[in-house]
């Protein structure tokens, strides 16, 4: 990795498990910074009346509560909606969901922020009365349906970066799968199709040298760079077997055809050269299989 993206690519795919928490947290800060600019705001149109009676704290719990609501309320909601998007595609039945989702969203963010309000006022002097509950729940609707529309609008633009920032590769779908004789496992296709920045440019499966497992990607080390492919190593290396992709390490599978030469120590473990001039670490576990596969007939 010789640039500026690459290395970025490759610290996104590095600290990916800590990702969901940090958007968490950013999230989390936006909404109470929001929510905070709000009751200030609403606390000045009240201090400005001679016959307010609403007291400083009080527009801070009100604003709080919906934002503390909101907070708990995405991680479920992320939850459905990447399940949605794995089982439905694009159109009037996910468009239909996503009508459904938004009005849960509504009722359960109504419903906590209530009973939030309530809870603090428990503590205080005063009352709280949320208002007649018909009118006030269908102006809220109003509200957090918009807010779900630019919630989802935020997290598809976001998760579409991502995917062209780190440059996921996608194998390229065919129209009939190539299936093995236990008719269970099929076969990589012939080429990964690359998408990152502004640009999408095919890579072959044949130009792949190595595969390194990177937490819940592997990457694919070619002679022109490394491309990270959301799957596992397992899986990778059975549909590519029929490519010469074998399993020499836990971490670590080659393309045989790109295999130098190999260096065997006294503890059972090797190093594999490769024609790139890389090497790979060979585990004692794996190294009956890959002497059988380079000399078969022996």
């Amino acid at each position: 990795m010789n640039n500026w993206d690459e290395k970025w690519s490759q610290f996104l795919r590095d600290s990916e498990s800590k990702h969901k928490y940090a958007a968490f947290v950013l999230l989390t800060a936006y909404l109470f910074i929001n929510n905070s600019i709000n009751a200030a705001s609403s606390w000045t149109e009240f201090s400005r009346s001679d016959n307010n009676s609403v007291a400083l704290w009080e527009p801070y719990v009100w604003e709080y509560s919906s934002a503390l609501s909101t907070a708990l309320l995405v991680i479920p909601l992320i939850i459905a909606i990447r399940i949605l998007d794995q089982k439905v595609k694009v159109g009037a039945t996910w468009l239909g969901w996503h009508f459904a989702f938004a009005s849960l969203f509504s009722v359960a963010h109504v419903s906590l922020m209530v009973a939030f309000r309530k809870l603090v006022y428990l503590f205080s002097e005063r009352n709280y009365d949320f208002g007649i509950w018909l009118n006030e729940f269908i102006y809220e609707y109003r509200k957090d349906v918009w807010g779900y529309i630019t919630l989802i609008t935020f997290y598809y633009i976001a998760r579409f970066g991502y995917q062209r920032l780190i440059g996921e590769a996608s194998p390229i779908t065919r129209d009939t799968s190539q299936v093995t004789n236990d008719n269970v496992a099929s076969t990589l296709p012939d080429y990964l199709l690359v998408k990152k920045l502004n640009k999408e440019f095919l890579v072959q499966v044949t130009d792949i040298q190595r595969v390194e497992a990177s937490g819940n990607y592997i990457d694919l080390h070619t002679h022109v760079g490394v491309y990270p492919l959301r799957y596992t190593l397992g899986r990778f290396c059975e549909e590519g077997a029929h490519q010469g992709f074998m399993r020499v390490h836990r971490s670590h599978a080659v393309r045989i055809p790109a295999i130098v030469s190999i260096s065997y120590e006294e503890t059972g473990d090797g190093t594999i050269m490769l024609n790139n001039g890389q090497s790979v670490a060979l585990s004692r576990r794996y190294k009956d299989d890959l002497k059988q596969a380079l000399a078969p007939n022996q």
